[in-house]
């Protein structure tokens, strides 16, 4: 653990002491800028805490190319968690989703009729092989038709947060489909969250095989040749810590790659979209080029460190049977930040007021943030540790009362707050050495 002499601040949430509330958006200014990129659009952030690292027109919508199978693997994650299908079934492939029906130039798995391919096999093609007969069996199978996949990826897009962030088509070889590297960054986030085993068991593989014996009904005198499927990632064949996520390729002026790796307790997340090329091989090369850069740079100049959770006064409850209720941090305190800020480190109690009985075990009542300077550099939510049950009359309406004075008062003096027994007066205190 890193000894740094830290202080706290204590301020209701929403008052002028208070940090960005979203470490995302809050991006920092390095000191030192890892090398040109070729990508028109890119972003660097850290995959524990948020943090943007790095980022260049990161809010510019552009096409994604293959990257939008990221949300059509999103989506069959989701319904395999939920049983609707599972890795075993056996998909009926449709004339769409054969190889020879997709697009000129398409990356395939190589799909045909009759063939038996399951549901795992599919995700292996649409991760691996990048196969646009892949994405559109996966849709089929999951959706019924394409059309409703699309739907449903535009919805989840929506319902994660993102404005920007459209599909027209489960492969991504639409040149309407839309991002942004911000969206798509904090989506791969969330992506490695919440399916902690796709980066094992699909994204991180170099190869797979496709088709075996067994994906050809009757006779084998007909067999196709078996082919050897590549990761168009190139990096996570030089044994550097990348073990995903996608690339991908609509023309010339678009290669694009959502890329992740880890070193030590430290994982990265970039995102480059844009990255130019002559041709195939060029624009790989520079697509690849840049990935590196980032990542070196991220891992050169930024640290990830966990720090003992320090002393947390208790949260204030209104009209409550308790007055006051103990907290605690939702995980572990975990911070990404260069070397000097760690030197430099604060941590500010953000208090979610007026805090209103009841209020049950486990709710989120405030916010732990670190920061460095004027940067924000990591934040944890802060969770009621008892349930508050709601007060009688008298102490209710007392409560109510106060609130009422207290929210007529807000431009007025800190002394006359402190007087109605609010939170609105900032308190600094010594926090303990971390050992």
């Amino acid at each position: 653990m890193l000894s740094i002499p830290i202080s706290l601040i204590l301020v209701a949430l929403g008052s002028a002491g208070g940090l960005s509330a979203n470490p995302v958006e809050n991006a920092p200014r390095p000191e030192r800028e890892p090398m040109a990129l070729s990508a028109r659009s890119a972003i660097l952030i850290d995959q524990t805490t948020g943090r943007v690292l790095y980022q260049c027109s990161p809010d510019q919508p552009m096409v994604p190319a293959s990257l939008a199978k990221l949300m059509t693997l999103h989506i069959v994650y989701q319904k395999l968690a939920d049983r609707t299908i599972s890795r075993s079934d056996v998909v009926t492939l449709s004339s769409n989703a054969w190889a020879e029906h997709q697009a000129p130039g398409s990356t395939l798995m190589n799909l045909g009729p009759g063939q038996i391919v399951t549901v795992e096999e599919l995700m292996k093609g649409v991760a691996i092989a990048s196969g646009n007969d892949a994405a559109t069996a996966l849709a089929e199978y999951v959706a019924g038709s394409t059309a409703e996949f699309v739907r449903m990826m535009n919805d989840e897009a929506r319902f994660m947060g993102y404005s920007t962030m459209h599909f027209t088509d489960p492969a991504g070889v639409g040149e309407a489909n839309r991002v942004t590297a911000r969206e798509l960054a904090d989506f791969c986030r969330r992506y490695i969250d919440l399916h902690p085993g796709a980066l094992e068991e699909l994204h991180s593989l170099r190869e797979f095989d496709y088709p075996l014996p067994q994906n050809i009904p009757g006779p084998r005198r007909a067999l196709p040749e078996t082919k050897k499927q590549y990761n168009g990632n190139w990096l996570v064949w030089d044994g550097i810590g990348v073990d995903g996520l996608k690339t991908g390729h609509l023309d010339d002026e678009n290669f694009t790659a959502a890329i992740t790796a880890r070193r030590g307790g430290m994982r990265l997340v970039a995102v480059l979209l844009g990255v130019p090329g002559k041709s195939l091989s060029d624009g790989a090369r520079n697509r690849t080029g840049d990935s590196m850069a980032l990542l070196t740079w991220g891992f050169r100049n930024f640290t990830t460190v966990d720090l003992d959770a320090p002393t947390l006064p208790a949260a204030r409850v209104w009209k409550g049977e308790a007055r006051e209720i103990p907290v605690e941090p939702a995980g572990p305190v975990r911070i990404t930040a260069r070397p000097e800020e760690l030197m430099k480190l604060t941590y500010t109690v953000l208090a979610r007021t007026p805090l209103i009985a009841p209020v049950y075990k486990g709710q989120q009542v405030g916010d732990l943030v670190y920061a460095a300077g004027t940067e924000e550099v990591g934040r944890v939510a802060l969770l009621a540790v008892d349930d508050v049950e709601g007060a009688g009359f008298l102490r209710w309406a007392w409560d109510s009362i106060v609130l009422g004075l207290s929210a007529m008062l807000e431009d007025t003096s800190a002394a006359a707050h402190a007087a109605l027994d609010t939170l609105h007066s900032t308190t600094i205190v010594s926090a303990p050495r971390t050992p």
